[in-house]
This record gives structure tokens, C-alpha cells and sequence, in this order.
């Protein structure tokens, strides 16, 4: 098959960030120590302890058990930036001098991650720690780290990719540090697993990784599978002008594509267990803010190399335009986008200037159109769930759809109407979103746009 179908996956209505509450800086439920900064105009300030600071009532244990609890945060703090500072350094003894010794395969895995990083042009590595939540006393931890030698807070690693990376992307990590001969280490990152607190696992934590650059485009991936990460890295950088001849030149102009070494891994990098079967790639980002803010960044193109090896030149050539046209609209591809709009699009631009037969490219739906069985309504979100069956007719009907806008109405209104669906904050359902602006924009509506849509198909497919 010339071209299997692509998506947008996108990430959650929300990012989540953890808080960092800085020792040093901020009180600690109260007994943080506060330091001021020396300022030249300034006498000096004397630091004050957190023990001055305890109430008179407060029993001696008592103040040892708080003072121990601050030297913890601020050891753990510590450690994770000299952890974060010798990565980006690539001062591996470092790297590894804060993992625990006993936990050899954690200091294997940390060992494999640091040279993984290697050709990854980092520009932000640092880690966030969240105080005022933790981990509750668990015996089976007791038993394996001795009672009060072990603390597992929440913890935010912080990553941005030097050149492609507005702000950094945020991961969730579940950490365990314990305390080995008065010194506090990095001792597991996978104690909580089976109560569904994993750490995720980059691409960088499964394996090797080399990197591909043409262009403003990254692509990386395995070392043994070079032959395709330069194919990829060509296609993508090729895919620029073309995104540009329709979009604008108004956008990153360039991409992050990651190439996993199965479509098993890429659904685990995804985090979800969808059917990729189907899937030759995939546009995700961090989408932040609510109902009224929208601030997505971060792009990916992940490409599924089981699906992906399977295409043609020009197979790919469609496929990697169509997701680095999602990157380019992303900031304008607003909540109210409903599917059908945003894939539609994506189709329209990548199957610019590719001299296809309707019998190809729209193979799947020719065939219900031939057998009498035509949409009877635009495709809904749902409809683009990897394991649709019909995944490849909603696709299709998109495609057809926009493209029939701008064949009524021009490219230009087009681009008009997809920025002011885009637009639309505040909760406004797709289907109100799309029918106001197809009014103010197009004039004409849902229901117009859907009958000509019909009788086109009838008329291109039958």
C-alpha cells in the first residue's frame, strides 16, 4: 500500500509541573532555613538555622528528627544537581558517584543512559523536587533500605533539546533515595512500578542513541538503523518548503523526529497501548494551559519503523510532510480543532504536487462510494483511534473534505477559516467552533459543507 495512514496523537489538555520548594530560599512548612543574599550595598546577614527557629516547646528529639529532614532535602537537592551538572558536562564519574553502589543494575542502566546521551544536544537537564509530597511509610522498603534510610518525594526531570525546544519537557520520575554511610544517594527508579508510579523510559533509556541532522530537522535513533535515519532526516528537511508553500513561513521550520527500534517501543514511548498497525507516524507535543490558554511545545514526529520501512519514497515523502505539517500549525491548532480538520489538513499539504489518481490515493473510500456506501456525515473524533477499522476511510474523507474548501474557496480562505477554528478558546464545542467560522470566514456552513462534500465524493469516487 503507497501510503497507510497517519496521525496526530495528541498530549494531554494539560501539562502537569511539579513545584520546586528551593532550601535556602523558601520556608519548609516552616522550618526551612533562610538565607539572604549578600548585596554590596547590603551588611552582611547571618543565615538562620532551622533549629533557631523551632518553638520552645518543641521537644529536643523532635528538633533533631526536623533538623535531620532539612539536611535531607538539601542533601537530596544537592545530588541531583551534581547529577544534572555532570550529564550536561559529560563528567561520568560524577554521574555515577551519586548512585548507590549496591544497586548495581541501577548503576548499569545509569551508566548506559549517560553514554546514550552522547550525540543528544542537550540544553536543559535539571531535576525538580517537590517536598510537600512524598511516598507514606512502606514496610517492604524498610525491610530493603532499613527504616528511616529511605525517601522518595515527587521528583521532575526538566529537558530541553538545544535549537528545537521553546521551554523544557516534563517528566514525572519516582525516584528512591536512601542513606548509606551518612551520605544520601540515588537508589532505585522503580520501586513504586507496581502501584503505577513508573519512571518513564525515554529513548534514551532503552538503548543507544545517534543522531541525524539535515537542515534544521534532528532525527534520532538506533546505531543499526542509520540507513534509516538518514532517509528520514532528508524526507523531513525536504518537507520544510512544501509545509512553507501552504502554512507560511511563520514556524520552528525544522523538527525532532524520533525513530524507535519497533512499533512496541514507540507505543511505550507514547505511554499508551494503542494499535499502530495502522500508524506509519505520529506528531505529539506538551500542550499547556486550560480552556483559555494554549501553549503546546516540545514537538516530536515519532515514525513507527515497522509501518514506515514498508512505504515507498513517496509513501514517506506524504507521511513526513503530513506530520511536520501538524508541527507547524501546532500553536494555531487550538482545543476547538475537531480531528477531521486538523488530519484533513495535514493530508491537503502533504499531498501537494504528488500526481496520484483518486483510485490510490483514496483507494478505501472509492471502494464504499463504488459499493453504495458513502459518508453520510464528516468523520468525529473517534473515528481516528489506531484500531479503527475504517481508520484509513476517515482519513480519506478528510482529506477530501478540505480540499474541497479550498477548491470552492481558495487557499487563502482556507487558511483562514482552519486559524479561526484554532482560535477559539474558552470551552467552545469543534462543532459550534467550525460552523461559526466557516459562516464568518467561508460563507457557508456545516450542513452546506456537507452536502457538497457528498455529491463531490459521489461525483470524484463513484
Amino acid at each position: 500500500m503507497l501510503r497507510l495512514p497517519v496521525r496526530l496523537t495528541p498530549a494531554g489538555p494539560r501539562t502537569t509541573r511539579l513545584v520546586a520548594v528551593a532550601l535556602g530560599l523558601e520556608l519548609i512548612a516552616g522550618l526551612g532555613a533562610v538565607t539572604l543574599l549578600d548585596r554590596p550595598e547590603a551588611p552582611a546577614v547571618r543565615e538562620v538555622t532551622p533549629r533557631a527557629r523551632i518553638a520552645p516547646d518543641v521537644s529536643t528529639a523532635e528538633a533533631d528528627r526536623l533538623q535531620e529532614r532539612v539536611e535531607r532535602e538539601r542533601a537530596v537537592r544537592e545530588l541531583l544537581a551534581e547529577r544534572a551538572g555532570a550529564l550536561v558536562r559529560r563528567d561520568k564519574d560524577s554521574f555515577l558517584a551519586v548512585v548507590d553502589p549496591a544497586a548495581v543494575v541501577l548503576r548499569a542502566r545509569q551508566a548506559a543512559l549517560f553514554d546514550a546521551l552522547e550525540q543528544v544536544p542537550l540544553q536543559t537537564w535539571r531535576y525538580r523536587v517537590d517536598v510537600t509530597t512524598e511516598r507514606p511509610a512502606d514496610a517492604v522498603l524498610d525491610r530493603k533500605y532499613g527504616r528511616d534510610r529511605w525517601w522518595a518525594p515527587d521528583v521532575a526531570l526538566e529537558y530541553a533539546l538545544a535549537g528545537y525546544d521553546d521551554r523544557p519537557t516534563v517528566a514525572e520520575h519516582h525516584l528512591t533515595f536512601v542513606k548509606r554511610d551518612g551520605r544520601w544517594l540515588l537508589g532505585a527508579d522503580d520501586d513504586f512500578e507496581d502501584v503505577g508510579l513508573a519512571t518513564p523510559r525515554a529513548l534514551w533509556d532503552r538503548g543507544p542513541v545517534v543522531s541525524e541532522r539535515v537542515g534544521d530537522v534532528l532525527v534520532l535513533g538506533r546505531p543499526t538503523a542509520r540507513r534509516l535515519l538518514r532517509n528520514v532526516a532528508s524526507l523531513t528537511a525536504a518537507a520544510v518548503p512544501r509545509v512553507d508553500r501552504v502554512w507560511g513561513a511563520d514556524w520552528r521550520r525544522g523538527a525532532v523526529v524520533v525513530v524507535p527500534t519497533s512499533a512496541e517501543e514507540m507505543s511505550e514511548l507514547l505511554g499508551n497501548d494503542s494499535d499502530l498497525s495502522q500508524i506509519a507516524a505520529v506528531a505529539t507535543a506538551e500542550l499547556g494551559g486550560g480552556a483559555s490558554e494554549f501553549d503546546p511545545s516540545g514537538d516530536r514526529i515519532l515514525v513507527n519503523p515497522d509501518t514506515f520501512g514498508r512505504l515507498g519514497q513517496l509513501g514517506r515523502r506524504v507521511v513526513l510532510t503530513h506530520e511536520l505539517t501538524h508541527v507547524a500549525t501546532r500553536r494555531s491548532t487550538g482545543p476547538a480543532v475537531p480531528a477531521w480538520l486538523a488530519e484533513g489538513f495535514a493530508d491537503y499539504v502533504g499531498y501537494q504536487d504528488v500526481d496520484l489518481p483518486l483510485a490510490l490515493s483514496a483507494r478505501e473510500l472509492r471502494k464504499d462510494v463504488r459499493a453504495g456506501r458513502p459518508p453520510a456525515a464528516l468523520p468525529v473524533d473517534a473515528d481516528f483511534h489506531g484500531g479503527n477499522a475504517r481508520l484509513a476511510q476517515a482519513y480519506e474523507q478528510s482529506w477530501l473534505a478540505v480540499r474541497l474548501l479550498a477548491d470552492q474557496h481558495g487557499q487563502e480562505a482556507l487558511l483562514r477559516f482552519y486559524r479561526a477554528v484554532g482560535a477559539r478558546r474558552g470551552g467552545v464545542p469543534a462543532t459550534a467552533a467550525v460552523d461559526q467560522a466557516l459562516r464568518a470566514e467561508l460563507g457557508t456552513s456545516t450542513s452546506a459543507l456537507t452536502r457538497a462534500w457528498r455529491s463531490s465524493l459521489q461525483r470524484d469516487l463513484g
